[in-house]
């Protein structure tokens, strides 16, 4: 039995500045969102663009320019998902990693 679920995404080309560095550099970044993130922010009225620039903050970015997005669908299977999770979950207590720190 199939058991997916399909996200429908759309990807940003977004030009930053990054902070990160000692000497800060523009670099080109994707960021990819959910369709259902950017219909939240609307419900908030807040526009895409806004979104995408507290994204990039949280990050330490600082955005210069936004591109047009490209749509991507993500078809995700949830029995493999949770697969991957509980080896995870074990990898992690294996090696005496309690829950928050690893990345899953």
């Amino acid at each position: 039995m199939k058991n997916e679920i399909i996200l429908n995404l759309r990807q940003f080309p977004v030009l930053v500045y990054d902070s990160h560095k000692d000497i800060g550099t523009e670099e080109t970044i994707v960021v990819t969102v959910a369709k259902n993130q950017l219909q939240a922010a609307q419900i908030v009225g807040q526009s895409s663009k806004e979104l995408i620039e507290r994204l990039c903050e949280r990050q330490g970015y600082t955005v210069l320019e936004i591109g047009k997005p490209s749509k991507v669908a993500v078809t995700v299977g949830l029995d493999k998902l949770v697969e991957q999770h509980e080896e995870q979950a074990k990898w992690n207590y294996l090696n005496g990693i309690s829950g928050g720190e690893a990345e899953t």
